[in-house]
Formats: structure tokens, sequence, C-alpha cells
């Protein structure tokens, strides 16, 4: 088993420190956030993660892995992955400060057997930039990107559909490789700078099918057709995959959003614009602002004074991530046309810097309302009893932007219910 340093504890490091640690590796993972080391050495996640605390107790117990802030605890390990953040700058590039000042903290500590991975997503050659500022010559780096879904990382982590390894050196990479222990993975071998478009490319082409998935669901609705057989009927085609394949209010998130502007940033620096990351970015915005006229519609044209319940805060279900979330744009969008919004989610309680009352029971997000908004795919509200909401609101609509609920149960109890992609 190797000695392992995760350098960051956000969700990919956490993810894949308690990953590793399970697999029976020693972790130690190394934050600047003394608060959060004190939490995550107790037992607690800072973040809302399937079955992440439970994994992580486990190891605690072993004693197969432990929290720090302290980057000399590095000098044992045999492999240093960079789990950091590379936020978007106003500019739509990726900041890599995070990853450069953190490579030279490790220049100091890092053994000279050990190898440095970039697991964080970077900009095109940024491999090349921790090398130099790195400046130890008997360290490899190895550009090794996440593939983890919010929500479901420590499943992806233990079953990889791919791992990506990009290194000058075959014997590195597999090495890297091998850590994961997967044995049904496909393991794809390639350079460094290869490594690194591949999660840019990767993102950039499942953010650009939703966009026309969204597309085709705004123009299923104008003429009448229905875009979720239409979909249904494209997904059956093998070249075209049925993942991906639902409309809803956009895509969002702390990946897809930043990866498409930086990729697109990177191509225009290289005089190789992309333009159809351009068209789905103003896509994506055109997709926030349909549900928000939708609701508009169905109260008359206007949502002055109107009170809308939202369902669903996060960008996705099974994560209290609100980053990029659409729904949280959705919201801003009601709000500055002059709406009052209650909102209910069953993880997230609370949105920094959003002026709506998040209420603790969903009935209680509904009281006298004018229509309810159903925003992101928790599962748990298929099992609301519409007879139940019906007693509460001030009128029965709903509009569901996931196409999530069972429509006829809720036009049984007289609710006008309004689908996505479909009249």
């Amino acid at each position: 088993m190797a000695k392992i340093a995760i350098i960051g504890t956000g969700y990919v490091g956490l993810a894949s420190a308690v990953g590793f640690a399970q697999l029976g590796h020693d972790v130690v993972g190394i934050d600047i956030d003394d608060t959060k080391v004190q939490k995550l050495t107790a037992g607690k996640s800072p973040i809302f993660e399937k079955d992440i605390e439970k994994f992580l107790a486990k190891s605690l117990k072993k004693k197969k892995i432990s929290f720090s802030t302290d980057y000399k605890k590095i000098s044992k390990a045999k492999f240093v992955f960079l789990c950091l953040p590379t936020p978007q700058l106003d500019d739509g590039s990726a900041d890599t400060s995070y990853i450069l000042e953190s490579s030279k903290l490790l220049s100091k500590h890092i053994s000279d057997s050990a190898t440095l991975v970039i697991k964080s997503t970077v900009p095109v050659n940024t491999w090349k930039a921790v090398k130099q500022v790195l400046n130890r010559k008997n360290v490899s780096i190895v550009s090794n990107p996440e593939f983890l879904r919010e929500g479901t990382a420590l499943e992806d982590f233990f079953k990889p559909d791919r791992i990506v390894v990009g290194c000058e050196f075959e014997k590195k990479a597999k090495e890297v490789a091998n850590l994961y222990k997967a044995k049904n993975a496909k393991v794809v071998f390639t350079d460094n700078t290869s490594a690194e478009i591949i999660k840019y490319a990767s993102n950039s082409f499942l953010a650009i099918k939703l966009s026309f998935v969204n597309e085709i669901a705004a123009y299923a609705e104008s003429t009448d057709a229905n875009a979720l057989e239409v979909l249904h009927a494209m997904g059956l085609d093998k070249r075209i995959g049925k993942e991906f394949l639902k409309p809803g209010p956009g895509w969002g998130g702390m990946c897809f959003p930043k990866d498409v502007s930086a990729l697109k940033e990177s191509a225009r620096e290289k005089n190789v614009p992309i333009p159809l990351l351009d068209a789905a970015l103003e896509s994506n915005l055109k997709a926030h602002a349909r549900i928000v006229k939708k609701i508009s519609d169905a109260l008359g044209g206007s949502l002055k004074d109107k009170k809308v319940a939202v369902w669903g805060l996060a960008f996705k279900a099974n994560t209290d991530d609100t980053r990029f979330s659409p729904a949280i744009s959705v919201v801003e969008l009601l709000i500055a046309a002059g709406a009052k919004v209650t909102a209910f989610d069953p993880v997230v309680k609370h949105v920094k810097g959003l002026a709506i009352d998040v209420k603790s029971e969903i009935v209680q997000s509904v009281e006298n309302v004018d229509v309810i908004v159903v925003l992101t795919e928790w599962q748990e509200f298929k099992s609301i009893k519409p007879e139940v909401i019906g007693k509460a609101v001030k009128q029965k609509i709903v509009i569901d932007s996931r196409n999530l609920l069972d429509k006829s149960k809720w036009e049984k109890q007289g609710f006008r219910f309004i689908g996505n992609g479909y009249n």
C-alpha cells in the first residue's frame, strides 16, 4: 500500500482521500483551513455527499487517514495529489494561483522519490508551469484529471468508467493508475497536455449536449410535439446514447460553467476559437429565462407581487452545492421581475446573498402561493401528495422544469400541470 498526500479537501480532494484510504492506502489530507481539518479529524464532513462520513469514520478508526494544515506531513508520501480549486476569473479563464502557490510550498517538503499528481481541472500546459515552480528535477509530474460527479463522487471513485493518466514516463503513469485498483476501468495513458484537455473537452461536450436538449425541448413546445418522446427515440441511437437527454432549467454546478468558459478562453488565446462553446453558454442563459417566462405566462404575463414556491435550490439532486445552480439563476430572475419567492430543498437551508425564505418543511413553502416550480430533481418530490399541497396553495399551478412529477396525479387533484418540452 502507498503513502498518499492529498492537497485540498474540497469535493474532489475529500472524496479522493476517503476513497484511497478505503482501498487500504495510508492517506494524509492537507488543507489550510484549520476549522475544516478539525472537523474532518472528528469524522464530520464539511460537504454533503453520500456515504462519505461512513467511509471517513471507518478509515479514521483504522488510522488509514489523517488531516493536517502542516505541509511537512507530505515528506513521507510517495504520491502527492493536487486537488485544489481553479475558480473562474472575470474574463472566463481559470485561476491557477492556488495550484502554483501550493507547488511552491510542496517544493520544500516533497521527497525526491515522490510523484506529484495534478487532479485539479487545469488549463492546458499547467503541468509545465507546476514543474517550473516546483523546481525539483527528480519529481515526476503526472496529470490525472478527476471525473467525479457530486452526489455520486465515491461511487465514481470506486467504479470509474475510465482513468486518464498523462505523464512523460510510462512507469510513473502505471504506478498512479494502479493506485485505484479498478480492474474494470479503461485506463488511458497519454501525455500530460492531452490529459488536461480530455477533462475540459469531456465537460464541454456534455454541456453542449444539454444545451441542445433544452433547445429541442423549447422547439418541441412551439410545434406541439413531445420532446420527451423525441429525446427517448434519439437516445436509442447508440451513437447518441440515452444519457444527458433530459430537459431542465439549464446546467450548472462548479464544473460545467467554469470548464466551458476556460476552454473557450484558452482556445481564443490560441487563435482557434470554438463557437459551439459560446453558443452553449448563451443557450444556458436562455434556458433559465425560458422557465421564468413559463411561470410568468402561467400567471397572466406578470410576476409582480406574485408568490412563487420553488422546490430545489441545489444545482442537482443529492448535493448541497448551489454554485452556478440553474435553480438559483431562475430565482434571481424571479426576484428581479417582482416575485416573492419561498423555497424548499431537502439539504440546502440557506443561500448566502439571496433574499428568499427557505422553509424547513415543504408544505410551509407553498402556503398561499400562486405557483409551484420544481427546479431540482430530488426524488423525494415524487412522493409528495398533491391533495395535501392543494389545501395550502392559493392557485393550483405546478411547473415541473425537470419532468419529475406524475402529471396525472396532480391533474386529478385539480392542478394545472406544465411540464418542460411538451404541452
